[in-house]
């Protein structure tokens, strides 16, 4: 698995269409899971070892760009809601925090996307890697 080329930064956590891509380039290694298993020997246990170890990267990276997005977008919403308080009538204030909240929202939907994602691809490994102890990752 290659990883991304870029890197996450402040901006791509505020973007939420770049912050979609950035976590769908994290994501290839899912995405071409039964293609790859398909085109190796799975009786070996170093390779179904190495794919693993690449799984559990990419899942490792995802869930601190989640984390570092989401910690990043509420000390933003802290600032803004401090400003508020000074001024309740600042409707651009006002209509800010209401779009950043909608979009931290969308960024914290990504767990659950997470999941979905995992399991998939743990089911797919567990078919053809039988002989691997999964229990480690699963845990995640």
């Amino acid at each position: 698995m290659s990883t991304p080329k870029r890197e996450l930064t402040p901006s791509i956590c505020f973007n939420f269409s770049f912050f979609k891509d950035f976590m769908k380039e994290f994501r290839k290694v899912d995405d071409n899971i039964i293609n790859r298993l398909n085109s190796t020997s799975t009786q070996s246990e170093g390779v179904c070892g190495e794919f693993f170890k690449q799984m559990s990267e990419a899942y490792a990276q995802r869930d601190q760009a989640i984390d570092y997005c989401l910690k990043l977008m509420d000390e933003d919403l802290d600032k803004k809601n401090k400003k508020l308080q000074e001024d309740p009538d600042d409707f651009d204030v006002k209509n800010s925090i209401f779009t950043q909240e909608s979009m931290r929202q969308s960024v914290s939907n990504e767990r659950f996307v997470e999941e979905i994602i995992r399991e998939r691809t743990l089911q797919v490994f567990k078919n053809k890697c039988r002989a691997f102890d999964v229990t480690s990752l699963e845990k995640q």
